[in-house]
């Protein structure tokens, strides 16, 4: 064989390596890109649920600040709020018909300077509600509070049912001894 046509030989096998070392270098970066998106794509979903998290922890207390502020008012001996009677069946206590969650002579919102404080600016976009039954268990009354609270992202439709948000309901007994 001749120097020359040696030389030749080799220019071929190089060209073709490079061809080779292009297309490996191809599938490694496409390898890479769904590597990326795919720990992205998990990013995203972590910070999702921690989102989630943090707005039902906010409605649960709202709801809790609700429950309190209705439990201080109805055991008060003056109550600034609406006290309904006891229902004749426990089955028809008003906190059960969702309708009663819309009527403004049943439903307490708290008020706005009960929610502020000096140490947090937040304040919900919808206050938060409580509604108060009087009822007498074994000869004693009690008062049963019910309590809602709505997280920061809540909206509702034109029936008042949740399209968006969270939503944490909260009851308690009182006891006047």
């Amino acid at each position: 064989m001749k120097p020359a046509t040696m030389i030749l030989r080799a220019r071929r096998v190089r060209r073709g390596e490079r061809g080779v070392a292009l297309l490996v270098a191809l599938v490694v970066l496409v390898i890479i890109g769904l590597m990326s998106a795919s720990i992205m794509r998990g990013a995203l979903s972590s910070d999702l649920i921690a989102n989630n998290t943090r707005v039902q922890t906010l409605a649960s207390q709202s709801a809790q600040i609700a429950l309190r502020y209705c439990e201080d008012q109805a055991t008060a001996n003056v109550p600034a709020i609406t006290v309904l009677e006891a229902a004749a069946n426990p089955d028809q206590n008003a906190w059960l018909t969702y309708a009663n969650w819309g009527d403004a002579n049943t439903v307490n919102e708290v008020p706005s300077d009960y929610l502020t404080s000096e140490n947090s600016t937040f304040t919900p976009s919808k206050a938060p509600q409580c509604m108060v039954q009087k009822m007498l268990v074994g000869g004693a009354t009690v008062y049963q509070v019910t309590a809602r609270g709505f997280s920061p992202d809540y909206s509702a439709d034109e029936s008042g049912f949740t399209n968006t948000g969270s939503v944490v309901w909260l009851q308690s007994v009182v006891s006047l001894l």
